[in-house]
């Protein structure tokens, strides 16, 4: 039986009047009557004597307004002691941090929580690709990463946006490519793409590979070893050679003055990297300011520009 059912009846068993009480639960009478009617066939008993003068609880009746009360107020001890835990225990979050638009937004995000008296927030470093399955075991609250939208409602997984930040792609001066002022994924299918191996890129490199085949090919692949998101771009980069970077990445600004490479921004709007922050549905309500928190972030960073390389997630 439902606590708010429960609540009723105990308003009605104090009142002994369905037109005061209904009153008081900001309910109409017939729903009131419906409600205990529900629950006297539940218990299979009557609880109250009723005629035009007066309302009176049953023998039974009386057994369950105290019943009733102890049960709410077992409830609602064990919900506040549940809200003092989660508000005394951090949010585990794992995610991508070496991204600088995750960076930011994890960054603003704590300044609102800590303002609003919210749990803290621990953040690990994403290190393995199973984050998803860390989230399923409890090992995060939340990951901020790249995942593929049609497998998370069967895991019992939820989400919501973070960046999407378009495709670069990064040719050396003597490709033919480097004349043009931009490309897109088309364009690309005869080139062999540079292919990160470090724990960071793999959610993006599968990000790019989920693209190239949405255009009806799979990429060639050269794979580096070793690099970190520090110095991809100081990669060398062979005359066949693209390499796809987000175009909020920090570096991309500065190229011109010490790599012979051309930055090429990709015209595709599905040639874009999505980020989003991760969470187990039965996990909501505990995630709940910082989801809001995320999104406030977001918006705070997006209204900047930051030179058009973040836009509006889906």
């Amino acid at each position: 039986m439902e606590i708010s059912l429960l609540r009723e009846f105990i308003m009605l068993s104090q009142t002994l009047n369905y037109t005061k009480a209904a009153e008081i639960l900001h309910l109409t009478q017939p729903t009131l009557s419906k409600h205990i009617v529900a629950m006297e066939k539940e218990l299979g008993c009557s609880l109250l004597e009723r005629d035009r003068r007066r309302v009176e609880l049953t023998e039974a009746g009386n057994v369950f307004a105290a019943a009733a009360l102890q049960m709410v107020d077992t409830y609602d001890n064990a919900r506040d002691t549940i809200h003092e835990i989660q508000t005394h225990t951090p949010l585990k979050v794992t995610g991508v941090m070496s991204d600088s638009a995750i960076a930011s937004i994890a960054s603003i995000a704590s300044t609102f929580l800590d303002a609003e008296g919210e749990p803290p927030i621990v953040y690990t470093p994403i290190s393995e690709t199973s984050y998803l399955e860390s989230l399923l075991n409890g090992e995060f609250d939340i990951a901020l990463a790249s995942a593929d939208l049609d497998v998370l409602d069967d895991m019992g997984l939820a989400y919501a946006p973070l960046i999407r930040s378009p495709f670069v792609a990064l040719v050396s001066l003597d490709n033919p490519l480097s004349s043009l002022k931009r490309v897109t994924m088309d364009d690309l299918r005869n080139y062999r793409f540079v292919k990160f191996a470090d724990t960071y890129a793999l959610g993006g490199w599968a990000n790019i590979e989920r693209v190239c085949q949405s255009h009806g090919y799979t990429p060639r692949t050269r794979t580096v070893l070793g690099r970190t998101h520090m110095n991809y771009c100081t990669v060398p980069l062979g005359v066949e050679d693209v390499m796809i970077l987000q175009a909020s990445t920090p570096q991309l600004r500065y190229l011109s003055d010490f790599a012979k490479v051309a930055v090429l921004p990709v015209a595709d709007d599905d040639a874009t990297f999505r980020l989003y922050a991760l969470y187990k549905k039965d996990n909501f309500e505990r995630v709940r300011a910082a989801l809001d928190a995320y999104g406030r972030a977001r918006k705070i960073i997006i209204g900047h520009g930051k030179g058009g390389a973040l836009v509006e997630s889906d």
